[in-house]
């Protein structure tokens, strides 16, 4: 039986003469794989494989009782979003997060909705804030939520104190000599500045953002047993050929 759902296309590559083999985030089923037959066979409004890009959002209609889907019917009910440059890295950053981490035929529709809204925002133009707010997302999706609000003890966060995290253990109160010669400690005031901006209460400050990014780097090492994506390796080549 084929049931029609909203999808999105992490990666493809080609299989057999005309076919692809697509990594789909579905609505219903989560992560999971679909051969595409005929993808590249050129039809009345083009083929298939124009159709099955990344940032498109799409309708898809799967049979099969396996774990690999055959694809009957894909459609794009709207137009898809077109990223370049910097924010084209951000998004194929967050599909080869998902390939990697995500398990299959796993349902998380608060995160595919949080994967659409991120997609759209990077449509607009590359954004640091989005990529951490996807990862908190996924993070809490997958049981390893990022807690800013108390420390490893369960005692409510002190602007006035400064602290350390420890993926094991979450944050964990430092000592005023290790607040002044550690720059991994963080001051509890980017704490509350930071859950409040999760709140949607504020802005994030810029230095803020430095801090979300080593807090939710750290914590993402959980999740991909602190193997280095190939999108990073990407972008640090790139920043390294820059400098020289």
């Amino acid at each position: 039986m084929s049931t029609e759902q909203p999808a999105w296309v992490l990666g493809r590559k080609n299989y057999g003469d005309n076919g692809l083999l697509v990594e789909f985030f579905t609505g219903e089923w989560g992560r999971c794989g679909a051969v595409v037959r005929g993808a590249h066979r050129k039809k009345r409004g083009g083929s298939l494989a124009s159709l099955l890009q990344p940032f498109q959002p799409l309708l898809v209609s799967m049979v099969g009782r396996g774990e690999l889907k055959t694809v009957r019917q894909v459609e794009a009910p709207s137009a898809g979003y077109s990223l370049h440059g910097e924010a084209l890295i951000h998004g194929l950053y967050i599909n080869e997060l998902l390939v990697r981490v995500l398990p299959r035929f796993d349902a998380l529709p608060q995160l595919f909705v949080a994967y659409g809204r991120a997609a759209e925002q990077l449509g607009v133009g590359p954004s640091e804030s989005t990529l951490r707010r996807f990862e908190l997302a996924l993070l809490s999706e997958l049981g390893y939520r990022l807690n800013l609000q108390t420390d490893e003890h369960g005692e409510i966060i002190q602007e006035t104190l400064h602290y350390r995290y420890e993926s094991e253990r979450g944050l964990c109160a430092a000592g005023v000599g290790e607040a002044r010669s550690d720059a991994a400690v963080l001051s509890g005031e980017q704490l509350v500045r930071i859950q409040q901006w999760c709140d949607g209460e504020r802005d994030l400050e810029l230095g803020d953002l430095g801090v979300l990014k080593r807090l939710t780097r750290a914590a993402m090492t959980q999740i991909t047993s602190g193997r280095t994506l190939h999108t990073q390796a990407l972008v640090r080549n790139l920043r390294s050929h820059q400098r020289g």
